[in-house]
């Protein structure tokens, strides 16, 4: 079952009417809300919802005995190293164990000592990556002591399955989400209009734009790179961005939608990251649950605590963005994708360094650094090496990206563009990038009033507008039902 597919069109109403049907109390809430989760979680993967409902139980229990034992360090070093064990110990074999196994056959067999250990295909558990880091989150918070420990099983076990951002995140804190589960939830009409103006943004993110540019735009130049020339390749790899993008904030979007509906807030996932000016900016744009999670439970225990890291801080970039290359999955381009932006933010800490040299000896720097010129030159870089690293993150392998990268560069003639098609389909297209485009400078300071003059039409005017468009996309471009890209994480 899909944010975008039919059967969520009947699933959630019905979840929505029921839920708002029941007494106001949040016990009832959070029991009706674990089994509409536990259901949509079996839609998506039977086979493991024993072990999401097994990997909550294990947390639930670590917590409480953490609360127990404030008083008994070593005990609950124990009980916060078997959490991690467990968490980590599952994750590891699902996603890398086949990874790692096929690897060092690899590398023995060319070594000549040959390939001893069978490598594991294992289904990778849906959602996985995201409700581990989730739950590690919460057992690290309480064994610092910034969080109580979760007293509720049943409030414990809809913290961890909440269905909206169980697949593919935002990555919750319990400090955000348990609070809410601990109060009785109400209809607010702000709230609602909120949440359903936000799912059907994310909506039209994701099962519109996303899923028409991946089929007649990326994939058709990803799977038969050989056919297309370098232009061709290059619009791929932009229609990759915007898939990527629109694909997941489009899900972060809907998720936070029906959170709002159900009377509930998820954290922010995504702020126009395309304006970013540098990548350090663009890590706190993209993504920012996972990224606050890196860097708050790796990046500054590793640079701040007693160890080799600590006050390495160009080291810890590069360890953090190595960690969330193997978050991402168990291939060697996302490794090299995480290198090259631990290396990137490693490259603007030294610029900053020294541009900070050179305007503490001239302040004519620091009129540089605030001028437009430098701000254009910052933001291009910034764009481009995003584009550039995202060849890797869709290769499958370090030989298909590397040829793509040079097709970037140079390829024998070939087809233009992946857009020999009717005259509606490139419509279409077009269509999909001036929504692209308007999206964000409709966000800019300049644009507000522009937006404020939108929303203040009549409300008749603006109805028939947004059921124009409604139109034109259930007319022309078909929805699908297609899997997000960050569910395969």
């Amino acid at each position: 079952m899909s944010f975008s597919g039919v059967e969520f069109a009947f699933f959630f109403p019905l979840v929505f009417l029921l839920y708002w049907v029941l007494p106001r109390r949040a016990p009832l809430q959070n029991a009706f809300l674990l089994l509409a989760s536990y259901f949509f979680y079996y839609s998506w993967s039977p086979r493991f919802l024993a072990l999401l409902v097994l990997s909550t139980a294990v947390d639930y229990g670590v917590g409480r005995a953490l609360g127990r034992w404030r008083d008994a360090p070593p005990r609950r070093r124990l009980a916060l190293a078997a959490s991690l064990l467990f968490n980590l110990g599952v994750l590891a074999y699902f996603k890398y164990a086949g990874f790692f196994a096929e690897s060092l056959n690899r590398l023995l067999t060319t070594v000549g000592l040959g390939a001893p250990l069978p490598v594991l295909h294992l289904l990778l558990p849906l959602g996985i990556s995201f409700y581990t880091f989730q739950k590690l989150a919460y057992i690290i918070d309480v064994y610092y002591e910034r969080l109580e420990p979760c007293r509720s099983p049943l409030q414990f076990a809809t913290f961890v399955a909440f269905f909206p951002q169980l697949i593919a995140g935002p990555i919750v804190r319990g400090s955000e989400l348990l609070p809410q589960l601990a109060e009785p939830r109400r209809l607010d009409a702000q709230k609602l209009g909120a949440g359903a103006g936000i799912f059907f943004l994310g909506f039209i993110k994701k099962a519109y734009i996303a899923d028409y540019l991946g089929q007649w735009v990326v994939d058709p130049v990803f799977a038969h790179p050989d056919v297309y020339g370098t232009a061709g390749h290059w619009v791929a790899l932009l229609g990759y961005a915007i898939q990527v993008f629109c694909d997941f904030s489009g899900y972060s979007e809907m998720a936070i939608g029906c959170g709002r509906l159900l009377g509930i807030e998820l954290p922010v996932n995504f702020n126009y990251p395309f304006f970013s000016k540098g990548m350090l900016e663009m890590w706190r744009r993209w993504h920012i649950t996972l990224n606050t999670w890196l860097f708050d439970y790796i990046y500054g225990p590793l640079t701040t605590g007693q160890g080799f890291f600590r006050g390495r801080l160009r080291l810890g970039f590069v360890v953090v963005f190595l960690a969330s290359g193997l978050w991402h999955g168990a291939r060697w381009t996302f490794l090299l994708w995480g290198l090259l932006h631990g290396l990137a933010l490693v490259v603007q800490f030294q610029w900053g360094q020294l541009y900070k040299g050179l305007c503490r000896r001239d302040r004519v720097w620091v009129a540089r650094r605030k001028s437009t010129a430098y701000a254009a030159a910052a933001w291009t870089i910034t764009q481009l090496f995003f584009l550039a690293t995202l060849v890797p993150f869709r290769a499958p392998t370090l030989a298909q990206a590397g040829a793509f990268a040079r097709a970037l560069l140079s390829a024998p003639a070939g087809r233009l563009l992946p857009l020999e098609a009717p005259p509606l389909r490139n419509l279409n297209l077009l269509v999909c990038l001036a929504f692209f485009v308007g999206y964000h400078l409709l966000e800019r300071p300049r644009a507000q009033a522009v937006r404020a003059r939108l929303w203040a039409l009549p409300s008749p005017l603006r109805g028939a507008a947004i059921g124009l468009a409604i139109a034109y996309l259930l007319l022309f471009v078909p929805i699908s039902s297609g899997t997000f890209i960050y569910a395969q994480f």
